[in-house]
């Protein structure tokens, strides 16, 4: 049997199908270009504020008397803890078996029989804040509440006290009980802690570990030991907060004189004289303040925020920060001739023959220091001498300077805008606002500068 012979069709091209063909190809490689070409994006100028901030927990120094017990013995407070005393006033007594304090109050007793000696608003006032607060589940409030009112019914002015010593002097003798008295003015705190004695200078890094921290608190009828602070006076509004630092904050802080705080117990914004201290392989900051020692009396830990600087101008995502080679002009070759009020440069040009000539030119600036200002090398061109209109000096315009800058589409193509970066902070700068041929609040300007080029058609 004769094989069977395969039949085969062969494609006719026409001018037809090689265009399709080509158009097809074309829409495609479109397509794909678009597909993996990054896309343009807008963003709209704003005005914003960027704050450069260290976050601390420090530690608090104040200007402080200590007072400590000259025996063993029960303590009574003569003064209520928060509140100033004046200088030789009576701060607290000891006695060996408690035998004084009842005496005391049978004293004061007596003086009541005679004239006030009590403040009794003081004593209703007390009870209003322990119902403000009373609870069921808080027995400690019962007992808080029953130590500031033995305070504040001891609360005596300075002559009825010294009315009150001497009768109990009479009746249990001079050696049955220990005066204290104030060598200075100033704030009560009945207390003692880790930090006793301390200056600012002798907190290590150990001080800050919270966990290790140790403190003692006394009432009236406490138990106290010979040579122990039972109570402290702070003496002025002077004191200080120690932080530490680490390398990279120290030398932030080394050139700084001043710093504004913000304490975040209750937002309160200070300003402080800061010194800062290389001990060993620790780094560590002194904060000095004028004021606010009594408001944080009860505190020796501070949580705190430290502003190093604060910029405000017009935001700016750093993505759209692109780069661009000026011309660097001597400034001494700008001008204002031929009547104008308008900086002009005095261009000279030589002929073939050698002929001179001189012409003033008017070319954008685009930024400016005390000793140079840039141009656009697309504007000035090539081989231009200026000459001095001062001298006989001339200048070759050709050394470039890189500037920074955004590319601004208000006009519907890339117009590059210098900028002066402020401070740069996670993805955006703060720029100021007053460019030479910058960019303004609500300008456009390209998100991403890498999807672009300078004088670009947009739209």
């Amino acid at each position: 049997m004769a094989a069977k012979r395969r039949r085969t069709t062969k494609i006719h091209w026409n001018i037809g199908m090689i265009i399709f063909v080509v158009i097809l190809v074309y829409i495609l490689i479109n397509v794909i270009l678009f597909l993996g070409k990054k896309k343009l994006t807008v963003y709209k100028v704003t005005e914003d504020k960027i704050t450069n901030t260290l976050s601390f927990t420090g530690i608090a120094i104040r200007d402080e008397e200590l007072l400590k017990a000259s025996q063993s013995g029960y303590i009574t407070y003569y003064v209520e803890e928060g509140k100033r005393i004046k200088k030789s006033g009576t701060v607290f007594t000891v006695d060996k078996d408690q035998k004084v304090q009842d005496a005391f109050v049978s004293q004061v007793q007596q003086l009541e029989k005679n004239k006030k000696v009590i403040d009794d608003e003081e004593i209703q006032h007390k009870i209003t804040d322990y119902q403000s607060v009373y609870s069921d589940h808080k027995f400690s409030t019962v007992y808080d509440l029953k130590y500031d009112l033995k305070n504040a019914i001891l609360n005596l002015s300075e002559d009825s006290m010294k009315t009150v010593i001497e009768a109990v002097k009479q009746k249990l003798g001079d050696t049955s009980f220990e005066t204290q008295k104030s060598t200075s003015s100033g704030v009560t705190q009945f207390y003692s802690d880790d930090f006793d004695g301390k200056s600012a200078k002798d907190i290590t890094s150990k001080d800050f570990d919270q966990s290790q921290y140790r403190v003692q608190r006394y009432n009236t009828s406490d138990k106290v030991k010979k040579g122990k602070v039972v109570a402290r006076i702070n003496k002025s509004e002077k004191w200080q907060i120690v932080i530490p630092l680490e390398a990279d904050q120290y030398r932030m802080l080394k050139d700084k004189s001043e710093v504004s705080v913000r304490f975040l117990q209750d937002q309160t914004t200070a300003t402080a004289t800061v010194e800062v201290a290389k001990k060993g392989s620790s780094y560590f900051g002194y904060l000095k303040f004028n004021d606010y020692a009594v408001r944080y009396i009860n505190e020796r830990y501070l949580e705190i925020d430290v502003t190093l600087d604060s910029y405000k101008g017009l935001k700016i995502p750093n993505t759209s920060i692109v780069k661009k080679k000026f011309y660097q002009v001597p400034v001494k070759y700008l001008t204002k001739g031929d009547n104008s009020a308008k900086e002009q440069f005095t261009v000279r040009d030589t002929s073939n023959k050698g002929d001179v000539t001189v012409e003033q030119k008017s070319f954008t600036i685009y930024g400016r220091t005390k000793d140079y200002c840039y141009l656009d090398p697309e504007e000035v061109g090539e081989n231009v001498v200026l000459q001095a209109m001062d001298s006989k000096d001339t200048f070759l315009i050709e050394k470039m300077k890189t500037l920074k800058g955004v590319y601004c589409t208000n006009q519907g193509y890339a117009d590059f805008r210098p900028i002066d970066i402020l401070i740069e902070k996670d993805d955006y700068s703060i720029i100021a606002n007053d460019t030479a041929q910058g960019v303004s609040r609500y300008d456009f300007i390209v998100l991403d500068g890498t999807t672009i080029k300078e004088n670009q058609i947009i739209y």
